[in-house]
């Protein structure tokens, strides 16, 4: 008796909230997978990810939503990085081929790697197939119609939930910064980009593709209100002011 067949495990990036922003390769793999996992809030079930994926999911396709709590409780985390990724084991387990679909990219500040690095733990040998997906902050700058990077430049991505002088240091290193999760510190990153020694511009957007999307030009017009949780900040130095 052959041993049963061990489902693929496809970690989806669904891009950062426009459905048109979905890669073809992503859309095929949503076509032909058994079920479709997708992280939701503990509170009400609401998934970004699903929303913005589900025109392309089949009727047929079955849906299973995983809640993660917004919290950094380490082991409020790992009990539920274990408990969900025990429930996309038994599936790869049973031989069926499964999505895990995620918001911007997986690989990209996502519980994904989390889950990959549990399934492993757990002894799961599925095989993983990673599709990337449009980040949030390369859909930003499109909005904005401002390049990211040019010439010999260089990028820096930071998490904005970390200590805002860690935008200082890396200022002294970098001619862009993204500030992902700019939201629970957002006047105190302000202040520190307005602080910096080199000028620099630095420009917010919020709820990229969504139908809250906001832009500005100029992240100091947003100081003192209380912006949305998908909030991101580009920072470029002044080209005039680089040698």
């Amino acid at each position: 008796m052959s041993k049963q067949r061990t489902g693929v495990l496809y970690g989806v990036g669904v891009g950062p909230g426009d459905p048109q922003l979905l890669t073809l390769k992503a859309v095929q793999v949503l076509e032909q997978v058994e079920v479709v996992f997708a992280a939701s809030s503990p509170k009400n079930g609401y998934s970004l990810a699903l929303n913005t994926a589900e025109k392309y999911i089949p009727d047929t396709t079955r849906i299973v939503k995983l809640p993660f709590p917004m919290t950094k409780d380490a082991q409020v985390l790992k009990q539920a990085w274990q408990e969900n990724a025990a429930l996309l084991r038994e599936v790869l387990e049973q031989g069926q081929d499964a999505a895990f679909i995620t918001i911007g990219d997986p690989l990209t500040y996502s519980t994904y790697g989390y889950l990959m690095e549990t399934l492993v733990q757990q002894g799961c040998s599925a095989e993983v197939v990673t599709v990337p997906g449009v980040t949030a902050y390369h859909a930003a700058a499109a909005k904005l119609n401002r390049p990211l990077v040019e010439s010999e430049e260089s990028l820096v991505v930071v998490s904005g939930v970390g200590e805002p002088e860690e935008i200082r240091r890396l200022s002294a290193f970098s001619n862009n910064i993204v500030i992902m999760k700019a939201y629970r510190q957002f006047d105190q990153i302000v202040e520190t980009v307005e602080s910096l020694p080199i000028p620099c511009t630095m420009s917010a957007v919020s709820e990229i593709g969504l139908p809250g999307e906001r832009v500005s030009q100029d992240a100091a017009d947003l100081k003192g209100e209380k912006v949305p949780y998908l909030t991101l900040c580009i920072v470029k130095r002044q080209k005039d002011q680089e040698e």
